[in-house]
């Protein structure tokens, strides 16, 4: 999208406290939208909204009450700048790899399927039925952009959680996509593979797989 499809928008980007999430919040705002910022590290994403001029709102878009409070929030603040809500990129996800991953435990395996699928869904839950609606009356829908992983695509050898997770990050995409491409959503989808960022310094061993092309 270019600068004049931004103007007078507004967008949210979850997990903007720094890697993926920064850089998108960072071209969305020099593309000309107003945009919101969200992270669970109320500091860092604090950071980033004083540093790109954007709108923070911290807390845990994984949960059904943390989303909730998000959208309502950039609704507000977006309306009361005379804009709409019409992008929102749920970029915020989490791995905890351990050396045998088969083993990880069920507390690791219900964290990461929170965060990396059901953040997606909760937030689809609310924006999506609300875009149709104001397709079907002739006004601008709005953009859902999920960043899932190369991982969602191929696999991430070691990983087990991470890669089920961010293959159920791409089905959900496509799944939306699907029944509400035709009706005022569009639907993205992106599969990065070795980004420079935290959670690529933490891969411990497979930081050199990640970034064996280029990070």
């Amino acid at each position: 999208m270019g600068h004049a499809k931004l103007e007078g928008r507004g967008a949210v980007v979850t997990g903007a406290g720094g890697g993926i999430g920064k850089a998108l919040a960072a071209r969305l705002v020099a593309e000309g939208a107003r945009v919101v910022v969200n992270d669970l590290d109320a500091e860092a994403v604090e950071t980033t909204a004083a540093e790109l001029g954007a709108y923070a709102v911290p807390g845990d878009c994984s949960s059904a009450d943390g989303v909730a409070h998000l959208v309502d929030a950039a609704t507000t603040h977006l309306s009361g700048h005379g804009a709409t809500l019409a992008v929102f990129c749920a970029n915020a996800g989490i791995d905890r790899t351990q050396p045998d991953s088969l083993q990880a435990s069920d507390e690791d395996w219900s964290v990461m399927l929170e965060t990396n699928v059901m953040s997606h869904v909760r937030a689809a839950r609310l924006l999506a039925p609300r875009w149709a609606e104001q397709h079907a009356a002739g006004e601008e829908g709005g953009r859902f952009v999920v960043t899932a992983s190369a991982a969602g695509l191929l696999t991430m050898i070691g990983a087990a959680p991470y890669s089920v997770t961010k293959h159920a990050a791409v089905g959900f995409a496509e799944w939306l996509s699907i029944t509400y491409g035709g009706r005022g959503v569009a639907v993205q989808a992106i599969c990065p593979q070795g980004v420079q960022t935290a959670m690529l310094e933490q891969a411990g061993p497979l930081k050199d797989l990640l970034s064996h092309d280029e990070a």
